[in-house]
């Protein structure tokens, strides 16, 4: 079997490339026996593809590409939004390999079976608990296999979208899609800003690594009352004022709920690593900020599993 063996049953075809902006990726990819081709040297996309793109040009001319031909199946991650360097990209490169898609798509399928019968739920995991009432006229979203059948022969997703099943609530004036209270032990952090603002000092980025790294190496102890944070203590110390700082005017009101599907990198997961496949890993995820004005923060809760409130 090839390193690409997930994504060949994913797609249903041993014709599968990888496609990136970064030549040293490619490089990289090519010593695995990997097909690597880069998109500005592309005049139509591939058959199948999955991409990694390590800047905001780079996407930006794969979703050109795309639109422009209409041909060809690809599942895209944006590392730039993320952290751009190529040690970032191997990661998401092992992981994407690593993913059973598959698999996830059938977990989806059993929570979102679970979400549309229940709007109350216990949420229960080590070192972890909560409740989680979802609004009536709402319905979780997810990109499900049934989306991957009907788009036939063209489409672009986003790799994530493939890997949870999400509540998000972007709009400060619109009602809650959700509500959640309880206690969480978190594993991993993540910090995204995909349009780079230009207003956030130095000295902020660097105070949000370094506490992406002491949550990954010591864990965090997450408190969350009526969807807002509350506390956020990596040892004795609480960072809610840095989260706070960081998410600009969305301040520390969730804006993302969501369960990860993604069972098969549990052993390969490095929270250290800033990287959008983290956020796949199964259990529950949850976010601050928007990623507009400030940062998108995603607080990772592995081994979280819902479950109907008696």
């Amino acid at each position: 079997m090839t390193a690409l063996k997930h994504l060949e049953r994913f797609f249903g075809s041993s014709d599968v490339s990888l496609l990136t902006d970064s030549k040293a990726l490619a490089a990289h990819a090519r010593g695995l026996a990997i097909n690597a081709l880069l998109i500005d040297e592309l005049n139509a996309m591939p058959t199948n593809s999955a991409c990694i793109t390590l800047t905001r040009e780079g996407t930006e001319s794969l979703l050109r590409l795309a639109a422009r031909n209409r041909s060809g199946r690809a599942i895209y991650t944006q590392a730039h939004a993320f952290d751009p360097t190529l040690d970032s990209a191997i990661y998401c490169l092992d992981l994407i390999c690593a993913t059973d898609y598959r698999l996830a798509m059938r977990n989806q399928e059993q929570l979102l079976t679970l979400l549309d019968d229940h709007h109350h739920l216990v949420l229960s995991g080590a070192d972890s608990h909560g409740v989680l009432e979802i609004a009536q006229n709402v319905s979780p979203y997810a990109m499900i296999e049934e989306d991957v059948l009907a788009a036939e022969e063209y489409f672009i997703f986003p790799l994530a979208e493939l890997l949870e099943v999400h509540y998000t609530h972007m709009d400060p004036a619109a009602p809650r899609a959700f509500t959640l209270n309880g206690e969480f032990k978190v594993a991993g952090m993540l910090s995204a800003r995909g349009y780079h603002d230009p207003s956030i000092a130095p000295s902020l980025i660097r105070s949000l690594k370094g506490l992406a790294y002491n949550v990954a190496v010591h864990g965090a102890t997450l408190l969350i009352e009526d969807s807002q944070v509350r506390a956020f203590r990596v040892g004795n110390l609480d960072y809610r004022t840095l989260l706070n700082e960081a998410t600009g005017s969305r301040g520390l009101a969730l804006t993302e709920c969501a369960f990860g599907v993604n069972a098969s990198i549990a052993e390969r997961i490095d929270y250290r690593v800033n990287s959008q496949l983290n956020e796949g890993i199964e259990g529950l995820h949850v976010a601050v900020g928007d990623g507009r004005c400030g940062y998108h923060i995603d607080l990772l809760i592995p081994g979280v599993s819902p479950a109907p409130l008696p």
